[in-house]
Parts: structure tokens; C-alpha cells; sequence
């Protein structure tokens, strides 16, 4: 009995706390992957209906550009269908990403565009 409660309470927590979670491993890992700053200002997941969104999303670059940041994104939502989380596929029903902008750069001594879609 108590197992059942230590796991049901695990569950609980993680689920509630799961926006700070995922926030903090993007944050995290992301900067770790990339060698330069990441930020993600705000996540909203519910698990429930399979709905979730990340906004604010900016990507530094790495030492060794001239300009300091590589990508941003105004938000990306995302819509599973639960039902087919535990299956061999994965149904996405919706992706939509909002004000993404890329700076690149070109070559030694840099080039530097800026790249802005809207939706």
C-alpha cells in the first residue's frame, strides 16, 4: 500500500512539475549540446489532452561568431492524440510553429542575414 502511494504521489509531482522540467533540461542540455546559451521563457504542456506549447525559445551561438544569437522562436505547439502514445506510432494531429527568425553567418570574417517567417 505504501509503494502505491509513493508512486501515485511520484506521479503526481512530476506531472505538475513537468513545465519547470522540461524548461530546465532544454535550458540545460540544450546549452550543453550547443556549446552557447539557450533560453525558453515559457512551456505549457497538458498531458491530458496531449497538448503542449514551448515560446520564447532563443539559441546563442557558439564562441567564435560575431553576432550572439543563432535562432529564436515566437512559440512551437504541438497535438497528440494520447491514445497512440503507448503504440509503435505516435499520431501528431498538429504542429505549428510562430515567429521563427534565423541569423546566419557566411564565411570567415561573416556575412550576417537575418531570416524572419510569419504565419
Amino acid at each position: 500500500m505504501k509503494r502505491v502511494i509513493v508512486i501515485a504521489g511520484g506521479a503526481i509531482y512530476v506531472l505538475s512539475s513537468l513545465d519547470t522540467i522540461i524548461k530546465e533540461a532544454v535550458e540545460t542540455y540544450g546549452a550543453e549540446i550547443i556549446r552557447a546559451g539557450v533560453r525558453l521563457d515559457r512551456v505549457e504542456i497538458d498531458a491530458a489532452s496531449g497538448a503542449g506549447a514551448l515560446g520564447g525559445l532563443k539559441v546563442g551561438n557558439p564562441e567564435g561568431f560575431e553576432t550572439p544569437g543563432a535562432f529564436e522562436l515566437g512559440e512551437i505547439s504541438l497535438t497528440l492524440d494520447v491514445g497512440t502514445l503507448t503504440g509503435d506510432a505516435i499520431v501528431i494531429r498538429e504542429i505549428a510553429i510562430t515567429a521563427p527568425r534565423v541569423t546566419y553567418e557566411i564565411g570567415p570574417g561573416a556575412t550576417t542575414s537575418t531570416s524572419s517567417a510569419r504565419t
